[in-house]
Formats: C-alpha cells, sequence, structure tokens
C-alpha cells in the first residue's frame, strides 16, 4: 500500500479538532447534560440501577475482550491460507496498538475526575446496589482506556473486515461503550474527545501508510516459520 496523504492528514486534523474543542470547553453542556440524564434514571426508572451496576463489573469487560477475540478469530476461519496469518496478526497488532494509546493518554498533561466524583449530590450505583461490585467513579476519567479498546477494535473492523461485518460491530462497540457512561463513571468527551482521537492518529498512522501492511506481513512469516518448525511430523 502507497501512503494516502490526503487520508492520513483528514484523520489526524479530526483528532485535532476533537482535542482543541474540548479543551477549550466547548462540549461541557454537552458533557453535564448527558450525566445528569442518566444519573436521575437510575432512581426514578425502577430496575436501571441494577442493570447499570452489573453492566459495569469487571468480568463483564473481561467477556467483552473475548467476544472481540472471537469476532477476529471467526474472521479467519472463513479465510485460508496466508490471508488466516495476517487476520490473527492483526490481533497482535490491535493489543500493541491498545497498549499504546493507553499509555499514551495516561502520558497527557490532564487529571479529570469522573461526574460522580464532582458532583456530591450524584446517585452512584455503588451505592445503589451495593451488593454488585462495579464501576462508578475514576480519579483520572480522561481518556477512557475502556473507550480506547472500543474505538480501536471499531477502526480495525472499519478498515480490514468486509463491509457487512459493521452492521453488527458499530452498534455492538456503541451498545458496550455506554455502560460507563451511565454509571458515571465517564463523561461523554472521555470517549468522543479523549478514546476516538487517539484511535484516530493510530488509524492515521495504520492505514493510510504502509505501516499496517508492513506488520502483517512480518508477523505472518514468523507465525508461519514457528508453525512449520513446532507442527508436529505425520
Amino acid at each position: 500500500m502507497r501512503w494516502d496523504f490526503k487520508g492520513w492528514l483528514g484523520l489526524q486534523l479530526l483528532a485535532v479538532v476533537l482535542l482543541f474543542t474540548w479543551w477549550q470547553g466547548y462540549w461541557l453542556n454537552l458533557d453535564e447534560a448527558i450525566f445528569w440524564w442518566f444519573n436521575r434514571r437510575l432512581v426514578t426508572i425502577p430496575g436501571f440501577a441494577e442493570l447499570v451496576a452489573f453492566l459495569n463489573q469487571r468480568w463483564i469487560d473481561g467477556a467483552v475482550a473475548l467476544l472481540m477475540a472471537l469476532f477476529v478469530f471467526h474472521h479467519a476461519r472463513l479465510v485460508s491460507g496466508r490471508e488466516r496469518s495476517r487476520t490473527v496478526c492483526l490481533l497482535l497488532i490491535m493489543a500493541g496498538c491498545f497498549s499504546l494509546q493507553a499509555a499514551a493518554g495516561k502520558a497527557l498533561p490532564v487529571e479529570r475526575p469522573s461526574p460522580t466524583l464532582v458532583y456530591e449530590q450524584a446517585e452512584r450505583v455503588t451505592q445503589l446496589v451495593p451488593e454488585l461490585t462495579s464501576k462508578d467513579a475514576s480519579g483520572n476519567a480522561f481518556p477512557s482506556d475502556h473507550g480506547i479498546g472500543f474505538a480501536t477494535f471499531m477502526l480495525f473492523a472499519i478498515y480490514r473486515f468486509p463491509r457487512r461485518y459493521l452492521y453488527i460491530v458499530v452498534p455492538l462497540v456503541l451498545a458496550l461503550a455506554m455502560p460507563r457512561l451511565m454509571s458515571g463513571a465517564h463523561w461523554f468527551t472521555d470517549f468522543i474527545c479523549g478514546s476516538v482521537p487517539l484511535a484516530l492518529f493510530t488509524a492515521a498512522w495504520l492505514f493510510h501508510t504502509p505501516l499496517a501492511n508492513w506488520l502483517t506481513d512480518i508477523l505472518a512469516g514468523l507465525v508461519e516459520k514457528l508453525w512449520r518448525r513446532w507442527r508436529p511430523q505425520r
């Protein structure tokens, strides 16, 4: 693949615009409105607090990560030959990208607590549903690691999986990202202006330059060599 300069520049400009407008405070009113909309419903809608608490348990995160991995392996099963190796290697690249983005997010000179910590009067699912160990607060919520994982997976799906898969992946990712927002563990912009820009920077360098193909070819070659070396002799 050759350099796609327009796509490369466009994604990075979009990421910069999202970060800049957040830094200037243009999203603050929307952040507050979304938080309070969900927070009030924790006590006004029967069963809503229990649902939010259930969805914000740690084991749910593990189940979601497993679901994403299974999605990649399902696609790998449908292809053959070297393309199968390349598809599996995408999972390794995806994991590496998540780690790098999470580290970059922590390095940002920003400390932003969750809305449940900002507003003392906010309802908290850990108090409303104490029998479940869930997450409803973070001392440094920007950007969302949760959101970085989802945004990265969705971008890989957009660029590397058949278009028909997106009808499943995009709604699924959006739905799975909602629990942290509903519990007040994160602001809306922790995802849109924090996680998404990091994923956009990554997509610009991976998919609008030869980098992704180069990394995939190297990893696929190593996997094939290891498989030939350790394959059981018949």
